[in-house]
């Protein structure tokens, strides 16, 4: 999958890849969203959740330096 290709795709074509195809990582909120991390493949992929509308969006590839503002979240104690 290429990153071009999948942040080209329709909202409701990524939500539906994520849904089906994506792990679970983590979620952190940040102002009035609650970003959702996924993993599909070898991919990052970041869902933006608004908390005000309860709607996705944004739906897109994360590059590593988005990757910063989950470092903080990680345990390495859970890791046993």
């Amino acid at each position: 999958m290429r990153q071009v290709r999948f942040n080209e795709l329709p909202i409701t074509d990524k939500a539906l890849l994520v849904a089906e195809f994506g792990h679970f990582l983590n979620s952190i909120e940040f102002y009035d969203y609650r970003i959702h991390l996924y993993s599909l493949n070898s991919h990052f992929i970041e869902v933006y959740y608004n908390i005000l509308t309860r709607q996705v969006e944004k739906i897109a590839l994360a590059d590593y330096s988005d990757l910063d503002k989950y470092l903080s979240r990680i345990v390495l104690s859970s890791l046993r």
